[in-house]
């Protein structure tokens, strides 16, 4: 009742089938390896590397806060110039 592509024959739509499969679930393959298929799938190549903590346990060693981030996340640059999960701008 609505316009559509033809059919395909009958092999080659099991074919797309298939070839659709695959490409919807990668981590499903056995031949590849599922270690290396979730390496190849974890970051992509352009993705920015995630920010390091600036101090090791659960005590900030600079202000003694138990619990708080890791990271603290607004920082002042210079004067004028604050970050904010490595952005930086002037207010």
């Amino acid at each position: 009742n609505r316009p559509a592509p033809p059919p395909l024959p009958r092999e080659d739509q099991r074919e797309f089938e298939n070839l659709v499969r695959k490409a919807q679930a990668p981590l499903s393959q056995v031949s590849v390896g599922r270690e290396q298929a979730e390496a190849e799938l974890a970051m992509h190549p352009d993705a920015r590397a995630p920010l390091q903590a600036d101090f090791e346990g659960d005590t900030n060693p600079l202000t003694g806060e138990q619990g708080g981030p890791k990271r603290e996340p607004v920082r002042q640059w210079a004067e004028g110039d604050w970050s904010f999960k490595g952005r930086v701008s002037d207010f």
